[in-house]
């Protein structure tokens, strides 16, 4: 058994998304005592002892969760960021077979030990930022054998580490350059009964250039039949109805949406479909920011995450993503808490993102009262140690 002290602590509360001005409501109490046994909480009460406590910590919150990441991938992609800095666009480096073509090809060419190896790199420092949770997404194969070498990568990373990779199936992520668009998206057909065996998650690319609407509502809805739950990339190079066809057809998330306009807004706001927003992409190209506020005016839910990738954003660090989040989002700090957490736990439907007593003991502990340091100071890192699963890491230069 586990007791924590804590001089503050701040959570979401409850078992669905918060939408709206809902977002901003948090369970906020002073010199609490949380109990943990066998990775539950217990208990959350009144501190009495100061003799009897296991942890303390200034400050207590969920463990965070990265909604939108695509880890697993391998190498690296430094030129493109030099050739962004001297003005090519993400469009212009990816027609000329850059961006993601790159990434194919090193993944084409990586074993799953090398993908591993990469990969728990970056885990160990998510988690050393506070998250317990990402999604891990396939995207760079775009052929079956190189998809599923990606999704057991996720596997095996599961295995062997702490931190929760909650898989996506991304073969949509591009047209590969040996493809016909069509025949290749009947081929992703094929391939569903073989991927449900590592997911029951697909997503899709769908955006100018890519995949249009019209492109991939057989295939959608076929995968709706068979149980998967649908994610997009939707409207963030051009608004192509991308947003308005993923409330249709039930999405649990669309994501990006830089270009969506107030219809797509509205219908966001008055559907289960939640908005996963990551600024660290439209800082990384230079792109305006996807309009959050607007959004969470308008009643829609609001998940955070980085997009962690080598391309259109190496960016993972979650108090970096807060700080753009206060300041080019216009996000609440209690809105990002709480897209940080219960709203990205909702995306990924996992039994996270909140401290109650009866579930699952997910926290971090932090060496600040206050959690607007976070983002405010976002090159420092405040985190004293995180739980995840009832197991304690501490770090010892908090």
């Amino acid at each position: 058994m586990i007791k924590i002290h804590a001089e503050h602590l701040i959570t979401p509360m409850g078992s669905s998304p918060k939408k709206g001005n809902e977002m901003r409501k948090l369970f906020e109490t002073f010199d609490t005592d949380i109990i943990i046994d066998k990775g539950k909480i217990l208990d959350i009460k009144k501190h009495k002892s100061h003799d009897d406590y296991t942890i303390e910590a200034k400050l207590v919150t969920p463990a965070l969760i990265d909604a939108h990441t695509h880890i697993p991938f391998y190498g690296k992609r430094a030129r493109e960021f030099y050739l962004r800095a001297r003005g090519k666009s993400y469009s212009e480096i990816f027609e000329q077979g850059g961006g993601i073509h790159n990434s194919v090809k090193m993944i084409r060419n990586a074993s799953i030990d090398e993908i591993v190896k990469q990969n728990i790199d970056y885990l160990k420092i998510f988690k050393r930022n506070g998250i317990c949770a990402i999604e891990g997404k396939s995207g760079y194969g775009l052929e079956k054998i190189n998809e599923l070498k990606q999704l057991k990568s996720i596997t095996v990373l599961n295995e062997i580490q702490d931190i929760k990779i909650i898989p996506t199936f991304l073969g949509l992520h591009a047209i590969p350059l040996e493809e016909n668009k069509n025949e290749y998206i009947k081929k992703v057909e094929s391939w569903l009964e073989d991927i449900k065996k590592f997911t029951n998650t697909i997503d899709v690319f769908c955006d100018k250039g890519v995949f249009l609407p019209d492109d991939i509502k057989e295939l959608f809805e076929s995968a709706k039949n068979k149980g998967f739950k649908i994610r997009f990339h939707a409207d963030e190079i051009e608004n192509v109805g991308a947003t308005k066809f993923a409330v249709k057809i039930g999405a649990v998330s669309a994501d990006h949406l830089l270009k969506i306009g107030d219809e797509e807004i509205e219908l966001l706001s008055n559907s289960n479909t939640i908005a996963t927003l990551m600024p660290g992409t439209s800082f990384y190209l230079g792109e305006p920011f996807a309009n959050a506020r607007k959004l969470i005016d308008n009643g829609a839910a609001i998940a955070l995450g980085s997009d962690f990738n080598p391309g259109s954003c190496p960016i993972f660090t979650p108090s970096f993503i807060m700080h753009l989040a206060l300041r080019f989002l216009k996000m609440e700090p209690e809105e990002i808490l709480t897209a940080y957490t219960l709203n990205s736990a909702y995306v990924l439907d996992i039994e996270n993102g909140k401290i109650e007593p009866g579930y699952k003991c997910d926290i971090a502990l932090w060496n600040t009262n206050e959690f607007l340091d976070i983002p405010y100071m976002f090159d420092q890192n405040f985190l004293k140690g995180i739980i995840i699963n009832g197991k304690v890491t501490m770090y010892e230069n908090n």
